[in-house]
């Protein structure tokens, strides 16, 4: 018996250890193979990253395609976006991409833009001579040499964000019908390399409208660190116009997004779109920690008065909630036409709690959507902005018709509305909305402080040359809060 147990244990004692000697060799085998592996595989990785090449090939493509768009057929004035021309629209982005994924691969951190935009443009037939700047919207001078053109007139601009280190932004621009789109990547340094971390452009074009046109603004803007919340450690705010061929109106839209780390493609955290001039005014758009403002005119209620000065200024509180803050406006019927026409989600805001039943059917009731097969329709026009007797009130009012299309009869019948009377208080950097009568205040009988004779040359000197105005637009440029010195025609 004890024979056999030491016979037993002595097999075990042999199994045990033939199966180590067996698992030690393996894993040396497994561990040698790894290295091999490794060791071919670094030579590997390092030449896609940094490959001669890539560049000259993908620039290659891009030229072609350009070649080829020049000889695609589409009507002037077109807005529908051929199925042919879509196509290689797609497929110049992609290369653009790739194009300068490579030029990026073979860059050091401390490559300067200017160099960066240098190599990308040679490779790529870019800028025009003495046109390095990014593109931005001009107003259509007459010549219509690029109308119906695509994929021309190719513009590369790289940059380095102020508000993060260690990033690279390559923004590329070309013509589509009656106006350009728009392509934006953002590169961040890490490990030694380039990657690229956030794609920001339109989905395939079916309309001239689909395209990030006009133009594309970008502001980085820090958020909470990764470490603590979990979310990325930056945001962006991006806002391009929409290329049109019959209007000088047309609608931009701004959103927020953020880096995803699945994909190029951005989390849109929120999201708007609203009217817009594509005339000569100075758009800007700027931040500051984590408020940015986008400055823009929009078509005024009267046609009288053509355009008015907008101000978006949003705020993202640590939630990514984002709420719209004044000012709104430069003035007090520029603040009551902005509050009508804003969605009720952001005018609730400016209403004071009081009233603010009554006046969200003010807000609601003001100006319907207007469908195509309706007859009667309202337009409005100004009347005078009166000081009132409590201190910072004002009294802005608005006149109503109601307009009905008459076969047979030109101009229709008009038959006039009962005129609304917006009352607004002076608050910080701007106004609230305190009641909206339809009969005028015998407490607001002070002159008329906006006069319509002669008003649109009042607003031409003003934002060229009113020392007030300028005030504002000064104490704007320090900061996104604007001071005390803030525009509020109607102060009386």
């Amino acid at each position: 018996m004890t024979r056999h147990r030491i016979g037993i244990d002595a097999a075990n004692f042999r199994d045990r250890t033939l199966g180590h000697w067996r698992c030690t060799i393996i894993a040396r085998m497994r561990r040698l193979l790894w290295i091999v592996l490794l060791a071919l595989a670094v030579p590997c990785c390092a030449q896609s990253r940094c490959a001669a090449d890539a560049l000259s090939k993908a620039a290659s493509r891009a030229l072609a395609l350009q070649k080829q768009l020049a000889s695609e057929e589409s009507g002037q004035m077109e807005t529908d976006v051929p199925a042919a021309i879509a196509e290689k629209i797609t497929e110049l982005k992609n290369n653009l991409i790739k194009a300068s994924d490579a030029s990026l691969a073979c860059a050091k951190s401390s490559s300067s833009p200017a160099d960066l935009q240098k190599v990308l443009a040679q490779a790529l037939h870019a800028n025009a001579p003495d046109d390095d700047s990014p593109a931005q919207y001009k107003e259509n001078d007459g010549d219509d040499k690029d109308l119906g053109a695509y994929g021309q007139n190719l513009k590369v601009n790289v940059s380095r964000p102020s508000e993060i280190g260690g990033m690279l932004e390559v923004e590329y621009s070309f013509s589509i019908e009656c106006g350009d789109d728009n392509l934006l990547l953002v590169y961040e340094h890490r490990d030694g390399s380039w990657a690229q971390t956030l794609r920001w452009q339109s989905r395939p074009l079916k309309s001239i409208s689909d395209a990030f046109g006009d133009f594309l603004f970008t502001k980085i803007m820090p958020a909470p660190s990764e470490s603590s919340t979990g979310r990325p450690k930056w945001r962006m705010v991006a806002t391009h116009g929409t290329a049109w061929c019959t209007s000088r109106f047309s609608n931009f839209k701004m959103d927020v997004i953020a880096p995803d780390a699945h994909s190029p493609a951005p989390r849109i955290l929120w999201s708007t779109e609203r009217d817009y001039s594509r005339g000569d005014f100075d758009l800007r758009l700027k931040s500051s920690g984590n408020t940015f403002e986008f400055r823009v005119n929009s078509p005024c209620l009267d046609m009288k008065t053509y355009e008015r000065h907008v101000i978006y200024r949003y705020q993202i509180d640590d939630d990514e909630h984002i709420r719209r803050i004044n000012p709104i406006a430069i003035n007090a019927r520029g603040f009551v036409e902005e509050w009508l026409y804003s969605p009720w989600t952001e005018s609730r805001d400016f209403a004071s709690p009081e009233t603010a039943k009554t006046l969200r059917r003010v807000h609601d009731d003001f100006d319907p959507p207007m469908k195509l097969d309706d007859a009667p329709f309202k337009t409005h026009t100004y009347g005078p902005v009166r000081a009132c007797t409590a201190p910072g009130v004002f009294q802005v009012q608005i006149n109503t018709t109601l307009n009905k299309i008459v076969v047979g009869m030109p101009g229709g019948e008009a038959h006039p509305l009962p005129s609304l009377f917006f009352h607004v208080r002076e608050a910080k950097d701007g106004y609230i909305m305190l009641s909206a009568p339809s009969e005028a205040d015998p407490a607001c009988t002070g002159p008329d402080l906006m006069p319509l004779v002669g008003w649109a040359e009042k607003v031409e000197k003003e934002t060229t040359g009113s020392s007030k105005l300028k005030g504002a637009e000064e104490a704007a440029e320090k900061g996104v809060e604007l001071s005390e010195t803030q525009e509020k025609t109607g102060r009386g």
